[in-house]
């Protein structure tokens, strides 16, 4: 019988990745996103079932996690891939509305899924979920209610993981660089991104694809990562590790 993975936030981007590459390795594959159009188009393309979904509303999550498991009896793997991005600001300036709706999908919509897959996964004993942290997990930036939620992340993986560890499911997150989505594309495009001065910063002299995430969380959910949970994963193009290396003024 064929594994069966749900994918939130899987009609772009990251999660349109991800869902390509699960259905790739023969996984059934369940999208969840609340654009219809483009989830719908998506999930024709590779053979997987759309539902529209918002993850910042509690009953939604609930009434999508027993559709789920009343058509698929148990799902294999979560990935976590729902969120918005938010433009710089200084905490000064920022409404506190927004910091709440950011908040509300990118952390609490996270948790509200975790816990009920994570409730039927562990009474199953067995189960993979990875989480969508960012840079912004490990570094501070001007998008601050963007940031401080993908801190958030990395705490909550490192809980889960403790608490659904003894009931063989591994809770990982992944922590993407500056992945050349749609949204950064229109970032680039509207001159909020400078193109040039990411890659220069970058070990590797390139941004990170969609595709590069999807491959690491496919990794993370597979049998090649059992003794794995609790990480969080930077796929980053060595932009943490030259930045820090680049700060020192003794560089070579």
């Amino acid at each position: 019988m064929s594994k069966v993975v749900v994918v939130t936030g899987g009609a772009s981007g990251i999660g349109e990745a991800t869902a390509q590459r699960f259905a790739a390795g023969g996984f059934v594959v369940e999208i969840a996103d609340r654009d219809e159009a483009r989830g719908a188009r998506i999930a024709g393309e590779i053979g997987a079932t759309y539902r529209g979904l918002d993850v910042a509303d509690e009953a939604a999550i609930a009434a999508y996690a027993a559709d789920v498991l009343a058509r698929r009896v148990a799902v294999d793997a979560v990935v976590n891939s729902a969120g918005v991005l938010q433009n710089a600001i200084r905490v000064t300036d920022m409404d506190i509305a927004e910091y709440d709706r950011i908040h509300a999908i990118n952390v609490r919509g996270t948790l509200l899924v975790n816990q009920v897959f994570g409730r039927a996964m562990t009474t199953r004993g067995r189960g993979a979920i990875v989480n969508m942290g960012s840079l912004t997990t490990y570094r501070p930036s001007g998008q601050p209610a963007y940031a401080m939620g993908k801190a958030s992340i990395k705490m909550m993986t490192e809980i889960l993981a403790a608490e659904f560890g003894p009931h063989g499911v591994r809770v990982n997150a992944v922590a993407p660089g500056y992945v050349l989505t749609p949204a950064m594309q229109a970032r680039i495009d509207s001159g909020q991104r400078d193109p040039k001065l990411i890659i220069e910063k970058a070990a590797l002299r390139r941004f990170v694809q969609p595709a590069d995430v999807g491959e690491a969380i496919w990794f993370l959910c597979s049998d090649a990562a059992s003794a794995i949970t609790g990480v969080t994963l930077p796929i980053d193009a060595g932009w943490l590790a030259t930045s820090a290396y680049t700060a020192y003024a003794a560089v070579p």
